[in-house]
């Protein structure tokens, strides 16, 4: 059970790195400063630096937790990832187009809960396989 838990929280952490580094990437090469992500605290260019920050930030940690190095950084991420949306979306001015978009959100920030209460179990004692 562990192990697939395990499995979840980086599978997470993992992808929404890569959209985030893509995302900042893009913003970046293209010499524009033009995203508009309202759930983020950032403005113009540092909302580009820090999605680009925000995604290479994750893969490292997500990678180190796979190595078993640094492990207490990997929840501690994960509950920073969460905050970061919860704050955003719901504790915000953040508004929504419809119904739809607020499930999304919704379902986006429960798997950003499971994905850190999953988390902990790099903390526990080793497990019998890699991860």
């Amino acid at each position: 059970m562990r192990l697939l838990l395990r499995i979840y929280s980086i599978l997470f952490e993992t992808i929404l790195s890569l959209f985030l580094t893509g995302v900042g990437l893009v913003a970046l090469l293209s010499g524009r400063n033009n995203l508009k992500l309202d759930m983020l605290p950032w403005k113009d260019a540092g909302l580009t630096y820090g999605v680009l920050g925000l995604g290479i930030g994750g893969l490292i940690l997500s990678a180190l937790a796979i190595l078993g190095k640094l492990k207490i950084l990997f929840p501690i991420w994960c509950a920073a990832i969460f905050v970061l949306m919860f704050r955003g979306f719901f504790l915000s001015s953040f508004m929504y187009s419809g119904p739809a978009e607020f499930r999304g959100a919704v379902w986006l920030t429960v798997g950003a809960l499971g994905a850190f209460l999953s988390s902990w179990t790099f903390l526990q004692g080793p497990s019998r396989a890699r991860f």
